[in-house]
């Protein structure tokens, strides 16, 4: 003879076994028909954002070609003495999107290497020179000001300065 006990628990245990699928599938379901699906996709553009200007600066610090990140030719306007850009992690970016979503504004602090040349006539700079050290390093703080525009469902560069 079966104990029904027995026999309701484990139907009870197999119920639950399979409506955990189910109800895992529920939630974003229900996420995404709820008015706040236009907060998801504001976060989905500032991560997309955020993680083109990352790009960005890995590629301008590295190999130079951050040809993918840009709209349009010209929209990176960097004084050629800067030689990496690196963000500054203590501030947070300030993103800004238009009314028609569109279009993004994005700032923040950073820190950059910029390349002096010894090209001067001075003891020091001859001296410089002569020990085979044409250049130095400095590091100076700036801010990374930078429109971003929708292209085909991606957010690219429009214009990048450094201030």
């Amino acid at each position: 003879m079966i104990d029904q006990a027995t026999s309701r628990r484990s139907f009870l245990k197999a119920g639950a076994i399979v409506a955990a699928p189910v109800a895992a599938l529920a939630a974003p379901a229900a996420f995404a028909a709820d008015p706040s699906a236009a907060q998801l996709a504001r976060m989905e553009d500032e991560r997309a954002i955020e993680g083109s200007v990352r790009g960005f600066l890995r590629r301008f610090n590295g190999s130079g070609d951050c040809a993918e990140f840009v709209a349009h030719a010209g929209a990176i306007r960097i004084d050629a003495s800067v030689q990496a850009i690196r963000e500054d992690a203590r501030d947070d970016a300030a993103l800004n999107f238009a009314d028609d979503g569109r279009s993004a504004s994005y700032r923040r602090k950073a820190e950059v290497d910029l390349l002096a040349d010894f090209g001067g006539n001075s003891t020091l700079e001859k001296m410089a020179r002569f020990q085979g050290q044409g250049s130095a390093v400095s590091l100076a703080k700036r801010r990374i000001e930078a429109e971003f525009v929708r292209t085909e469902g991606n957010w690219a560069i429009a214009r990048l300065t450094l201030a």
